[in-house]
Parts: structure tokens; sequence; C-alpha cells
């Protein structure tokens, strides 16, 4: 009993080192390919640069508590690039693999099914790291961003990590709906384009219309965005959100909700060819 019990703790060790192992190869190729393509990592790194600079630069009235225009846009840049890279860029990716048919191959190969995800969400991960690191830091030079401190660090990594797994999780599941990589954008850019509006990024949350605030409490941007507010703004900002505090708990509970629908949905509806 007791060989047979460590033969197959080996045989599980043996097993996840080899899925890691493709991981971490599938993660290299995803990231050479980006590099290697200026018009992607234009859209994935600079484009959100250049609308931090943008809006930073016009957006200069007061918002409240000392909260200047430029501050409370910039944390909200800083979300909506990181759903873009996770749900928006991640879809069409996937889609344009699939029709030119690296999915199917995959598919039929001996690599474990897992791996390809993985790969695709510590790929994410790792651009979404470049971004944030280079707008952090543009913010607090020229954008008037407090840096972390403290447990804001903690709050700042758990934020980025569920927001990462729920927007990689939906743009994977979302491929299910899109038929070809011309159709791609138009599927995935009006909702991702609608909440960028709605949920805080561009104007103050409390300023939006009630009824659109609940349509935006339901999706994650609206969330991750105020989960940035609380990370880079000052804490007297909170008694202006519409609850009057930073609500980690409703960011975190909403967050984790769409990570793992994204997940439910992804298992069952995932195609490895492109639809007939």
């Amino acid at each position: 009993m007791t060989a047979l019990t460590t033969a197959g703790v080996q045989r599980e060790i043996g097993g996840a080192r080899h899925l890691l192992r493709i991981s971490w190869t599938l993660t290299k190729l995803n990231l050479k390919a980006v590099w290697r393509e200026p018009q992607a990592m234009f859209f994935l790194v600079l484009f959100p640069v250049m609308l931090m600079i943008i809006f930073g630069s016009v957006f200069s009235w007061d918002v409240a508590f000392g909260v200047e225009g430029r501050q409370y846009v910039s944390a909200g840049i800083i979300a909506s690039s990181l759903l873009g890279t996770a749900f928006l860029n991640l879809s069409i990716s996937i889609v344009s693999q699939r029709e030119m048919g690296f999915l199917k191959r995959i598919g039929g190969s001996p690599i474990p099914k897992t791996a390809f995800f993985v790969g695709q969400l510590s790929g994410v991960l790792a651009i979404t790291i470049v971004q944030v690191v280079v707008m952090l830091v543009l913010g607090i030079a020229f954008f008037g961003l407090d840096a972390p401190s403290g447990t804001q660090w903690l709050t700042l990594i758990w934020v980025l990590v569920l927001g990462v797994g729920a927007g990689t999780t939906m743009g994977i599941a979302i491929t299910r709906i899109i038929p070809t990589v011309r159709a791609a954008p138009a599927v995935v850019n009006a909702p991702y384009i609608f909440l960028q509006f709605v949920s805080g990024v561009f104007f103050p949350f409390h300023d939006i219309p009630t009824w659109l605030q609940y349509i935006a409490s339901v999706f994650p941007m609206r969330w991750l965005a105020q989960g940035l507010r609380s990370v880079f703004l000052p804490s007297e900002f909170q008694q202006i959100e519409p609850g009057g505090a930073w609500e980690l708990h409703w960011v975190a509970l909403v967050l984790i909700v769409w990570l793992v629908a994204g997940l439910a949905l992804a298992a069952r509806t995932f195609r490895w060819e492109q639809p007939s």
C-alpha cells in the first residue's frame, strides 16, 4: 500500500511538473508573439499610456477632497487597460489562433489542454504587470497619483490578480460566440467601450445616472476601478462613492463571481476548431 501510494504521488508530481513546463513554454511563445508585433505592443502598452497622458492633461478640475480629475481618470484607465488586455485583446487573439488552425493542432496533440489556458493566463498577467508598472510610474510622476503604501500594496496585488482572472476567463468564454476574427472587434469592443463610460473610468462614478450605476455594478470594470481608486486616492474620497466606502468586500466578491462564471462557461463552450 505504501509503495503504491508513493508511486501515485510521484506520478502526480511528475504530471504537475510536465504541466508547468508546457505552460511556461506556451507563455513564452505568447509573449514572443506580442513582442514581435509592433501593433500589438502599441495597443497593449503604449495606447493606455497615451490615453493617460491625454485625459490626465485635460481633466484638471477638482472632483472632491482635493482629488483632481487627472488623478481619478488615471486610476480608471489602469483598470480599463487591464480588462482591455485580459478580455478584449485575448479574445481576439484566441479567435485568430482558432481561425489559423493553431487551436485545432493543440486540441489534437498530446499537450495537456490545461497548459494552453494556463499559458494564456500567465501571458496576460505578465503583460498586465508591465502595463501597471509603466502607468503607475507615469501617474505618480506627472498626474498626482499617490504611491501605494502599507496594506495598499496587498490590495493592489489581489485586485489585479482577480481582475486578470475574471477578464481572462470571460475573454476565453466569449470566443464561443465570435464566428471569425473579422467579427471579433465588433463583438468585444461594444460592451467594453460601453462599460468604460458607465463604470467610472472617464467620469466620476457618483455623477453617473443611478440607473446606469446599477447596470455597471453587475460587471467587473466598475468594481475593478473602485478597487484601484482605494489604492491610489486618499481615503477621504471613499465618502462620495455610492456606498460611502471603498466596499472592497464587494470588489472581491464580484470579481470572484465573474472569474468562476468565466471558468464554467469556458469549460462548457470552448471550441478548438473553427465553426463551419
